[in-house]
């Protein structure tokens, strides 16, 4: 094969998929890792509190929790760094700032926080609806019934009522997939069915323990770091890729040029398009499908944007500002303090989209995520981008090419190095 001539690999994106990349293909390499932030590890992204009374914590702002059951891959990665997990919690809290109205899913009590709303018929209509909608879902998942069907398509053709759309499915799928409330409805259901049953989303038992990484998850990039015998290029964007004859011509934003026998892009589908200077008709069409949501993500102290009622306060709290038809995108506060077991003094939160202003004096630090936006027509792709792998030295891993998560990331790039007779 072509592929076990390669001297000189590229890595292009510095996330989990380029650092696992990387970390496997070292091993018969020279392998080169590209990164266009000034830090490695994409949404691995902790930040150590500068000042204050808990100066040092480490706080995650990205990537966050894991379990055993559907992270296999990251889990033996993790292994291998010799890194630990502790215990998380996750739980669900939904909260209209218009109306006032709030439930959590941590337990029967949090549910029924606003003992009102037990007089609430839309308030038990929706709670029905949730458990006849756990129930029939993955019933039609294992007759195939949901093939070609977005979740809209499938919500109004079982006439479920907008209670249970606006104030528990659709918060709770744009708070999964951080994309807006509205373009929920074009998710694929037969891809939403398969994600919700095997994460336990469908069932108030058998849920996964869930995990975080130990210390803040920035742990197992400082580890790779440790261990990668390669070269790491922060800040450095990478602007073009030709592929010639030679070798694959790299150029960067600082005008730097080099050639490698093979690259790797283990980025965004709409990024890794962008480089590419001669892109194929079939990469341009597959890589063209694909949109992202940009996701303004503040790191804070500012416990407003949790649920008034402190016993609402969960692991993931979405606000609801606007009517699910303005498209905006998802506001979602991740409550720090539970999910990695602070024990500070401040509460620490991490808000996505915030649509109100938080105090200056709150602001510990702003980040943009980026994530994929998946229709029928985008995940109709993936195979053939992954199929694409190998052609004219090029290959694609990133969490796209599954559900858009770390492990998905994992499992691209390791599906990459077994190209070239590598295991993790």
């Amino acid at each position: 094969m072509e592929s076990r001539q390669t001297r000189k690999i590229a890595v292009v994106g510095g996330g989990v998929a380029g650092i696992v990349a990387s970390y496997l293909l070292q091993r018969r390499f020279e392998v080169s890792l590209f990164e266009k932030n000034d830090y490695i590890g994409g949404h691995t992204h902790t930040v150590l509190i500068d000042d204050g009374p808990d100066a040092g914590t480490p706080v995650d702002t990205g990537f966050i929790v894991f379990n055993e059951k559907t992270y296999p891959n990251f889990i033996r990665f993790l292994a291998r760094l010799a890194i630990e997990k502790q215990k998380s919690s996750m739980s669900f809290s939904y909260y209209d700032a218009r109306t006032g109205m709030m439930y959590a899913s941590t337990n029967v009590d949090t549910f029924l926080a606003q003992r009102r709303n037990m007089l609430r018929p839309s308030f038990w209509m929706m709670a029905l609806a949730v458990l006849r909608f756990n129930q029939i879902t993955p019933k039609h998942l294992e007759e195939g019934k949901l093939r070609g069907l977005t979740l809209g398509e499938f919500l109004a053709g079982h006439r479920f009522n907008r209670y249970f759309v606006e104030q528990y499915l659709i918060p709770i799928c744009a708070s999964v997939w951080s994309a807006p409330d509205v373009r929920m409805l074009d998710f694929p259901m037969e891809t939403f069915a398969r994600f919700f049953l095997n994460h336990g989303l469908l069932s108030v038992l058998n849920q996964p323990q869930w995990y975080v990484v130990r210390g803040g998850s920035h742990a197992y990039v400082n580890a790779f770091l440790k261990t990668f015998r390669g070269r790491v290029f922060p800040r450095t964007p990478v602007t073009a890729l030709t592929r010639k004859s030679g070798g694959i011509s790299l150029k960067t934003t600082e005008g730097s040029e080099e050639t490698f026998d093979t690259v790797v892009l283990a980025c965004h589908a709409d990024e890794a398009l962008r480089m590419l200077a001669d892109p194929s008709p079939d990469e341009r069409r597959l890589l063209a499908a694909w949109d992202y949501s940009h996701n303004r993500t503040v790191l804070h102290h500012d416990a407003s944007f949790l649920p008034p009622m402190p016993k609402v306060r969960a692991s993931w709290n979405y606000m609801r500002m606007e009517a699910v038809e303005s498209g905006s995108p998802v506001m979602l506060t991740y409550y720090m303090n539970r999910l990695q077991n602070l024990a500070t003094r401040r509460q620490y939160c991490v808000t996505l989209n915030p649509k109100k202003p938080v105090p200056h004096e709150a602001v510990i630090r702003e980040m943009v995520y980026n994530h994929p936006i998946y229709t029928p027509e985008s995940l109709s792709t993936q195979a053939g981008i992954s199929g694409m792998n190998g052609l004219r030295n090029t290959y694609f891993c990133g969490s796209y090419l599954g559900n858009g998560f770390h492990e998905d990331a994992v499992k691209s790039a390791v599906a990459v190095a077994r190209t070239f007779g590598i295991e993790l």
